[in-house]
C-alpha cells in the first residue's frame, strides 16, 4: 500500500471521527437545552367535581415546554402548587391543568360560605382529644356523630342503675370542613395532630339544630367513616359525596342496629345487677278465707300470708 493511499485513509478515518463527535455533542446539548425547557405543572389526577376539598391523590404532575406552558397554569416549586385543602370552583377533567381561576384556597374571603352545599349550615362541635379521634379527623373527612349522656335516679327510676347512661349515634355522614381554626389538611406527616378544641361540620338547617341540642344533652364523639369510592365518575346515592348528612332519630329504619345502646347492654356486672335485684324483691302477699263452725255457730275470717 502506497504511502498516498495511507494519508488518504487516516483523513477520512479523521473526517468520521471528527463528524460523529459533533453529532454526540449536538445531541447532548439540544438534549440540555430541551431539558431546562421542560416545566412540571398541576393537572387532576381524576375528574374533580366541583365542591371538591382536594387531597393529595387528586394531583398529578405534567411536564409542558416551556414554550407551550398552558395559560395561568401552577408551576412546580411554587407556592400557588400547593393545592391540599383548596376547593374545586368548577369541574375539572382527568389530566387538564389546574389553574387559579379552578379552585378557592383556604385563607380565601368567603372560602367556608363557598364550601357549603346550597341551603347546608356550618355549625361547630366541642371535642376533646378522645372524643376527635386524638386529632387525626381532618378538614374533607366524614364522621358519624355518637351522644353519650348520663341520666339522673330520678329521671330513669323504672330502669334503676342498669340504664343510667346511654350512648347513640345522632347523626351520620357528616362532612367535616374544619378543625379548629385550619380548613387544610396537614401536609406534613411527621408533624403533631391537630389539639383543636372544636371541629365544624356541613349540615342541613334541622340537622344543625339536633347537633346542637345533642351537644346540650351529653359528651359528643366522632367516628371516622371510610372515603372509599370505586370511581368518582360513577357515584350511587350511598356514597358520601352524594349522599347528606341525616338524624338517626328521625329515620324509619328503626333496625336494632340504629337502636341505643344502654350501659347493661355491654356491661355483664349491670345485667347482674339487675338479675340481683330482681331476686331481692319482697314477696307478694295473698288473701286468705276461712270458715269457723262451732256448734251452730258460722264465723268467717279473713288473712294474709306471703306467697311462695
Amino acid at each position: 500500500m502506497s504511502s498516498l493511499l495511507k494519508f488518504a485513509l487516516i483523513l477520512l478515518a479523521a473526517a468520521v471521527l471528527t463528524v460523529i463527535v459533533r453529532m454526540l455533542f449536538v445531541s447532548g446539548s439540544d438534549e440540555n437545552i430541551s431539558r431546562d425547557d421542560n416545566i412540571r405543572v398541576r393537572v387532576a389526577a381524576a375528574t374533580l367535581p366541583a365542591g371538591l376539598l382536594m387531597r393529595e391523590g387528586d394531583l398529578s404532575w405534567k411536564t409542558y415546554a416551556k414554550s407551550q406552558l398552558p395559560k395561568g397554569a401552577l408551576v412546580e416549586g411554587s407556592d400557588d402548587a400547593i393545592l391540599y385543602g383548596a376547593l374545586v370552583r368548577r369541574q375539572v377533567a382527568a389530566g387538564t391543568p389546574i389553574t387559579a381561576e379552578d379552585i378557592i384556597r383556604p385563607n380565601a374571603p368567603g372560602f367556608l360560605a363557598a364550601v357549603l352545599k346550597p341551603g347546608s349550615r356550618a355549625v361547630s362541635v366541642p371535642i376533646d382529644d378522645v372524643s376527635g379521634n386524638a386529632g387525626l379527623i381532618q378538614p374533607g373527612d366524614f364522621v358519624d356523630i355518637i351522644l353519650t349522656q348520663r341520666l339522673h335516679q330520678a329521671e330513669n327510676s323504672l330502669n334503676a342503675k342498669n340504664r343510667l347512661v346511654v350512648s347513640e349515634t345522632v347523626v351520620e355522614r357528616v362532612r367535616v370542613i374544619a378543625v379548629g381554626s385550619e380548613f387544610q389538611r396537614r401536609i406534613d406527616e411527621n408533624s403533631k395532630p391537630n389539639r383543636a378544641r372544636t371541629v365544624t361540620i356541613e349540615v342541613a338547617q334541622r340537622v344543625a339544630e339536633a347537633v346542637t341540642v345533642a351537644a346540650q344533652l351529653g359528651s359528643l364523639s366522632m367516628a371516622l367513616r371510610s372515603f372509599a369510592v370505586e370511581d368518582r365518575n360513577m357515584l350511587t346515592d350511598n356514597d358520601p359525596l352524594v349522599k347528606t348528612a341525616s338524624v338517626v332519630a328521625w329515620s324509619s329504619d328503626l333496625s336494632k342496629e340504629n337502636q341505643p345502646v344502654w350501659g347493661n347492654d355491654i356491661s355483664r356486672a349491670l345485667s347482674g345487677e339487675q338479675d340481683a335485684s330482681a331476686e331481692k324483691q319482697p314477696p307478694s302477699l295473698t288473701s286468705h278465707r276461712v270458715i269457723i263452725l262451732r256448734g251452730s255457730q258460722r264465723q268467717e275470717q279473713e288473712f294474709t300470708t306471703y306467697a311462695r
